[in-house]
């Protein structure tokens, strides 16, 4: 009967009621031994189940071996937009504010005016200068004519020495004080021409400072006026790789509000490292900079530093569950699964910056039954 176990036990020439010593120490040496048969009979005949069945079946997979593929190798650098030039644009003039013309974000032309002072003091004080210079022009042309007959009265013998020193003293004084009141005028005239506080360049308004009915001095700043017709890109390098930055390098960057690339070139290199953060300013010049860039934006860029040869393996190689990029090794019969580093596909094909070696087998059909572990047919 199946699963259970029947012994019998005879020693001729022994009673069954009283074994012997000898019975007892045979009889269960046999008895251990039938029973372990039994149950490694009885383990022999379970049945395997069906998951674990499953989980050791080999999978069929098409693979092909990483090839090589040249791609640039790349220096990423964090940095941001600055204006080729940028200006805290001051009153020029002492006095009130009249009416301003512009707004933060204004976009102005060079010359265009951005805020007027009352000029109604400058103006008295312009014809004020105006006056009297046509009068020390009056007293000049006067003294010029009494020095011209001082001199010959003083050559006929008619006046002393010293009457003729005085009349040429006032006739230098009178010149002099003559140009003194021109100057004065002049310097009026350009405070008028000041009131009205003028773009120094084209550019953006970053911001207004002053407002209608505020009293300035010629040193009070009005507006921040960036250049946008010029931008830059101020990008800091580490020390290790300033060496190789040179200048003409093309530089590649998108803004962090978009994927959108745009394109420039390094212009000035930082002298000296900075000694707190150990790191160098460089600056490229932005290509023909579109409206939709506007300083201050920070910004990612690639910058070119030739050609790295990587493994490259078709892009239906690659798995991308979000939390990384993963590919699929045979190796020793079994997959293997690889955390991947990759650049940007070209052409169908994957480079792979690490993770993966040229010549190894990738399998390229990656289906939910790829796993880590599996055998391979």
């Amino acid at each position: 009967m199946r699963g259970s176990l029947r012994v019998d036990l005879r020693l001729s020439g022994r009673s069954n009621s009283r074994p012997g010593p000898g019975l007892s120490r045979w009889g269960f040496l046999v008895v251990a031994a039938a029973l372990g048969a039994a149950g490694c009979a009885k383990s022999e005949a379970q049945p395997i189940p069906a998951a674990a069945a499953q989980a050791e079946a080999p999978i069929a997979v098409r693979t092909a071996p990483a090839a090589t593929v040249k791609v640039p190798k790349t220096l990423t650098l964090s940095g941001s937009l600055i204006g080729a030039e940028q200006a805290q644009v001051a009153a020029g003039a002492t006095g009130k504010i009249l009416a301003t013309y512009v707004e933060r974000g204004s976009v102005v032309k060079k010359g265009a005016v951005l805020a007027k002072l009352d000029t109604r003091i400058l103006g008295a004080q312009s014809d004020e200068a105006a006056a009297q210079v046509e009068t020390l022009r009056a007293q000049e042309a006067q003294a010029k004519l009494d020095c011209d007959r001082t001199q010959h009265m003083f050559d006929k013998g008619a006046i002393a020495k010293a009457d003729f020193d005085k009349a040429q003293t006032q006739c230098v004084t009178s010149r002099w004080s003559l140009a003194a009141a021109q100057a004065r005028r002049n310097q009026i005239a350009e405070s008028l021409k000041d009131a009205q506080i003028r773009a120094p360049f084209s550019g953006l308004v970053v911001d207004r400072a002053v407002s209608a009915g505020e009293w300035v001095r010629p040193e009070t700043r009005v507006v921040t006026l960036v250049s946008v017709e010029g931008l830059r890109v101020a990008l800091t390098v580490p020390e290790n790789d300033v060496s190789r930055i040179k200048q003409g390098m093309p530089v590649e960057f998108h803004t962090s509000g978009g994927d959108k690339r745009y394109a420039g070139h390094i212009k000035y290199i930082g002298p000296s490292v900075r000694e707190q953060s150990r790191d160098a300013v460089v600056e490229a010049t932005v290509d023909n900079p579109p409206p939709d860039l506007r300083p201050g934006m920070f910004v990612t860029a690639q910058l070119a530093l030739g050609e790295d040869t990587v493994p490259s393996v078709p892009k239906s190689a690659v798995r991308n569950d979000g939390s990384g990029k993963r590919v699929f090794v045979v190796a020793n019969g079994r997959v293997e699964e690889r955390v991947v580093q990759s650049a940007e596909e070209r052409g169908g094909a994957v480079p792979v910056l690490n993770g993966v070696k040229a010549g190894e087998l990738v399998v390229l059909n990656v289906t939910p039954d790829v796993r880590d572990g599996a055998r391979v047919k």
